[in-house]
């Protein structure tokens, strides 16, 4: 009796332990599921990732200021005479400076969490130009004369990569790429003196293409705004005007040609979209 006692105890005691031992593997099963199931961590949203379109403004002028003459003739005593006797200078200072403002699109991507891809288009008007006049007072050899010279940027449009460094809400960038836009140069003679008294002028738009490279700095001040301060260094080539003055059965030219660079110093607002 006792001993049917003993192995009715010890299957009851058997089968508690196998049953605390589920409970545990059930609970220690659970919680290994539930660190499973807990959410990933989520990389940090791109902060400058995607398009933006702004405005800008600021100051336009010209990095090379010499415009340089060249003349011919078909006689003596015409425009090319006077410029190899020093009467002509065969170089004038021209600088042009002004306003410059307009407009940008571009888009942003981020392949790294400090580093920036991206592009940006822009067009640009200025109020920029200038006049430059000079009197020639004679000689016994030449009579008095004088010449002038103007230059004026038009506009100015870009398409350019930028690569940049972030810092949270700040980007640090340098950008190149292709630039095209108008400018004009001019140049006048007039001479009274002269018999019959002569003068010839020639103003001459230039549409042309060429490149651009610089720097700026960008700010995210909102969830959509930014603001930048960018230098944009633009060469537009090689471009000239040309007058032609005809005395007797002689023509003579004078052609003033200018390398058309420019820099711009300009601040701007971003939407982010």
């Amino acid at each position: 009796m006792n001993r049917e006692y003993g192995r009715l105890y010890m299957n009851k005691a058997l089968i508690g332990i196998a049953a605390l031992a589920a409970v545990s593997g059930t609970s220690a099963f659970a919680a290994d599921l539930s660190a499973l199931m807990k959410a990933p961590v989520m990389p940090p949203a791109c902060v400058w990732c995607g398009s933006y379109i702004g405005g800008n403004a600021g100051w336009v002028g010209s990095a090379n200021d010499n415009v340089t003459n060249a003349g011919a003739d078909t006689g003596a005593t015409g425009l090319g005479s006077f410029l190899a006797a020093g009467a002509i200078a065969e170089a004038v200072r021209s600088d042009v400076s002004g306003f410059v403002g307009g407009g940008q699109i571009g888009y942003n991507y981020q392949p790294g969490p400090n580093w920036l891809i991206g592009v940006e288009a822009d067009l640009e008007g200025t109020t920029a130009k200038s006049s430059t006049f000079a009197s020639f007072p004679g000689t016994a050899a030449f009579v008095p004369f004088s010449t002038s010279y103007n230059r004026e940027f038009e506009w100015v449009s870009t398409f350019r990569m930028r690569f940049g460094v972030t810092q949270g809400s700040f980007l640090l960038y340098g950008t190149a790429g292709f630039a095209v836009g108008e400018t004009q140069i001019g140049n006048q003679f007039i001479c009274a003196a002269c018999v019959p008294p002569a003068s010839a002028v020639a103003s001459v738009p230039h549409t042309t293409t060429g490149w651009t490279a610089g720097a700026g700095i960008e700010w995210l001040f909102g969830e959509h705004w930014s603001f930048k301060a960018e230098y944009l260094f633009i060469d537009l080539g090689n471009n000239s005007s040309a007058i032609t003055y005809a005395y007797g059965a002689n023509v003579s030219t004078l052609t003033s040609n200018v390398h058309d660079t420019m820099n711009i110093a300009r601040g701007g607002i971003n939407f982010h979209f």
